[in-house]
């Protein structure tokens, strides 16, 4: 591969596959800053819709396993993260692997966006990034913004495929890795990749495959982009689905079908 690419991350709060994922990418790129954008729709600010979409067992499920994943962290962090290598949390991620952390809560905000200028990335890659990123920002970064996406585009644009994959009974899902626009999910799809999805019943377990899937396709578009030879491919959004956040009717059919949080 090229020289590694200077890269900007940008992602939301998450202890269970997105720090994986950083980690791996910090081996083939330049990390300069790992940004989490805690803004009204990232997921950790919508506890109170998943306890409408979910009731309070699946909730306290997921509870029981977060706070177990809390305390994986702290040892993590006083072994030095010899334990679960930093995974446990995007700062973990970052820490173990040195590379600056913030927390803002606008990605447009233009004091943000002239730091990321003067950082001079030559890539912003995002992680599930909670928020439509504008023209100022994407113009930034020589090779643009690119992002992974747990569905396969042009297909299950917007918010929580997983739940939508599930919701439809679907046998196939993925992920893709596409250039940003001004618009969701909008992009050229650089990379894309499908997983099998029977027998699999819970968003957590369906997250799993895709964001696996997910973090190996951004780091073959990351060794792409560096080499000069990424290929673009149009995202046809006119022939694609296009999918919000659920209704609690919705919520309740989903769980009629047997399907659940975790």
């Amino acid at each position: 591969m090229s020289e590694k690419l200077k890269v900007v991350v940008m992602t939301q709060a998450d202890r269970f596959f997105i720090p994986k994922n950083i980690d791996k990418a910090a081996q083939v790129c330049e990390l300069q800053e790992i940004v989490q954008v805690n803004c009204k729709s990232a997921l950790e600010n919508r506890l109170g819709d998943y306890y409408k979409w979910f009731g309070l067992w699946q909730c306290a499920k997921m509870g029981v396993v977060t706070v177990g994943r809390e305390a994986e962290r702290v040892l993590d962090r006083l072994a030095g993260y010899r334990l679960f290598g930093g995974c446990c949390s995007v700062k973990d991620a970052a820490r173990k692997n040195g590379v600056p952390f913030r927390i803002i809560t606008d990605s447009n905000d233009p004091a943000f966006v002239q730091h990321v200028r003067d950082l001079a990335p030559d890539l912003i890659i995002s992680y599930s990034a909670p928020q439509i990123i504008k023209p100022e920002l994407l113009g930034v970064p020589k090779h643009g913004v690119i992002n992974v996406h747990g569905a396969l585009l042009p297909d299950y644009r917007g918010c929580l495929p997983s739940f939508w994959y599930l919701y439809n009974d679907e046998k196939r899902g993925g992920a893709t890795v596409h250039y940003m626009s001004a618009k969701i999910d909008d992009g050229d799809i650089i990379e894309q990749g499908s997983v099998d999805l029977t027998g699999c019943r819970s968003m957590f377990s369906l997250m799993k495959k895709t964001k696996t899937v997910g973090g190996e396709l951004m780091l073959q578009a990351i060794r792409d982009i560096a080499d000069g030879t990424v290929t673009r491919r149009k995202n046809e959004t006119d022939k694609g689905s296009y999918y919000t956040w659920p209704t609690v009717a919705e919520a309740r059919e989903f769980r009629r079908k047997g399907k659940r949080l975790i």
